[in-house]
């Protein structure tokens, strides 16, 4: 599937409020709503989806940050490409939006196993399919 497509689908459907109500939990969907800002709480689910519907663990490396002075509950995912590094985050403009600059640097990597059932949902709801 094309990146570019998946890319655009999955921020627009960030602005769904019903998707919301189903894929964000209440703290998540609070902050969300509050701060303004449609991506926030969508940056799991919106990695694995896009990791998994573009070639998973072969292509990419999943990121985590873990600080929560400056973070949203402490942590932010996002994907690093292995072949040169190229960052894709969904959802940056959560902070980025904020004046908050990303330390993708200091981002550490983080494995995905099962599929979970909150990405399952976001690709099934967003018309992207089934995740496998």
């Amino acid at each position: 599937m094309d990146e570019n497509l998946i890319i655009d689908t999955l921020r627009q459907s960030f602005e769904d409020d019903n998707l919301k109500r189903h894929i964000l939990d209440v703290q998540w969907y609070r902050l969300n709503i509050d701060s303004g800002i449609h991506s926030t709480g969508f940056c799991f689910s919106a990695s694995e989806v896009f990791y998994r519907l573009t070639g998973g663990n072969a292509i990419w490396q999943v990121r985590y940050l873990h600080d929560p002075t400056h973070w949203n509950n402490g942590t932010h995912y996002f994907l690093r490409r292995r072949a040169n590094n190229d960052i894709i985050d969904l959802t940056s403009d959560q902070y980025t939006g904020r004046g908050i600059e990303i330390p993708y640097t200091i981002g550490k990597g983080r494995g995905l196993r099962n599929i979970s059932n909150i990405a399952r949902l976001l690709a099934r709801l967003t018309g992207l399919g089934e995740l496998n």
